[in-house]
């Protein structure tokens, strides 16, 4: 069996695309190592099968992590607080941290038990699946070496992984026969110009302009301001290729303002104990957590001010010094373009309009996928251009 996966690993949800699949799968950046298998409640197959992802329990054994062991992964993981690893935007590295590999094993090995399930309408008791994919790492911690060891993390070993289904268990062996790693906010480039025409709606309200679609920017100039939860990138692109050599990024995000909020609420509600995973579930599910849902978005809205102004601050620098002023349009994405936006669109676009360039700012229905659309773009076109349609999720 073979799978091909764009896999944007992102501080706080990991997001893949598999060749043909329609919606973006989100799973949340974390894992919780566990000392002995838990109990059982649920014996259907079929609806374990269909609940894999969301209940993913597996057993991996590689060199390429620290500790061999029984995780619990993503939503699984985090339906408590205690003992749940998950990326320290302060200090973590992605290409040396152990969660993108543990995340990303386990979903590869539990997605191909599902697709074995579905052809075959029964478990299998082993399975050896090859693996192709690309991914990102942030700007500011990418060069060639960092790039290299994160491949070689996937590509250099066979990595076993025992996935529970209920009271079942599968055996699959992963093998990734080619690995690309490229820099946070490059791939974003291509899904814009492949955008769907309505991405680009209120870019033409706001200037004036009328029928733009992605092939409008093939031979701009564009400076791109990527929000993520860690990290901000900032890209820059001639045409439709990116400058690695003047691409950089900075410690700032959703999740600075995040961690920022979470100690404001401590500081309210004693004896609360949470991580960012859950602190975006208040925020995500008003219904489900009423009374903390308000108290998360009124500190929230405190806490992002600061973020806001370093981006405004790195932007009119970087702007004007790095890139010599010479970009035309400003382009803003990624989960954190979302939150900031009703403190930071008026800043940005009166720093464009004193500079003579305009404002690209993506709409969110689109924001937060642009890098693993991206990078699912650069699987079909560049990539992994035979076997794509060999693998096409039906």
């Amino acid at each position: 069996m073979k799978i091909i996966l764009a896999n944007d690993i992102g501080n706080d949800k990991m997001k893949i695309l598999e060749p043909g699949m329609e919606k973006v799968v989100k799973i949340p950046s974390a894992y919780k190592r566990i000392n002995r298998k838990p109990s059982v409640h649920e014996n259907d197959v079929k609806k374990n099968i269909v609940n894999l992802i969301d209940q993913l329990l597996v057993h991996i054994s590689s060199s390429s992590i620290r500790r061999d062991g029984l995780y619990m992964i993503g939503e699984r993981a985090i339906q408590t607080t205690e003992g749940v690893s998950n990326m320290d935007i302060a200090v973590h590295e992605k290409h040396s941290s152990d969660l993108p590999l543990i995340n990303t094993l386990g979903y590869a090995a539990a997605r191909a038990v599902q697709k074995q399930y579905e052809e075959e309408g029964e478990l299998p008791q082993s399975l050896k699946v090859e693996v192709g994919m690309s991914s990102a790492i942030p700007a500011s911690q990418h060069n060639v070496e960092t790039a290299k060891q994160l491949e070689e993390r996937f590509m250099g070993t066979s990595h076993v992984v025992i996935v529970y289904v209920g009271q079942e268990q599968v055996t699959v062996e992963l093998n990734f026969s080619q690995v690309k790693v490229t820099k946070e906010g490059i791939p974003a480039l291509y899904a814009i110009f492949e955008a769907p025409n309505d991405m680009f709606q209120e870019f033409c309200k706001e200037y004036g302009m009328k029928g733009i679609d992605g092939s409008y920017f093939m031979n701009s100039k564009i400076m791109h301001i990527d929000i993520g939860s860690g990290t901000t990138e900032y890209i820059y692109s001639v045409g439709v290729n990116p400058q690695p050599e003047q691409c950089t990024g900075e410690r700032r995000g959703v999740g600075h303002a995040v961690e920022e909020a979470i100690q404001l609420m401590k500081e309210e509600r004693k004896g609360l104990n949470i991580n960012r995973q859950q602190f975006a579930k208040y925020i995500e599910r008003p219904d489900e957590y009423p009374k903390d849902h308000n108290l998360a978005v009124h500190y929230l809205r405190e806490a992002r001010i600061n973020q806001v102004d370093f981006i405004l601050e790195d932007v009119e620098r970087k702007y004007t010094t790095t890139l010599s002023s010479e970009p035309e349009y400003l382009a803003c994405y990624g989960g954190g373009s979302i939150e900031f936006k009703e403190d930071m669109y008026k800043y940005l676009k009166e720093l464009a309009d004193s500079v003579d360039a305009k404002v690209l700012w993506i709409p969110a229905q689109y924001a937060v996928d642009m890098n693993v659309k991206g990078l699912d773009i650069l699987n079909r076109n560049m990539l992994f251009t035979e076997e794509y349609e060999e693998t096409v999720v039906m």
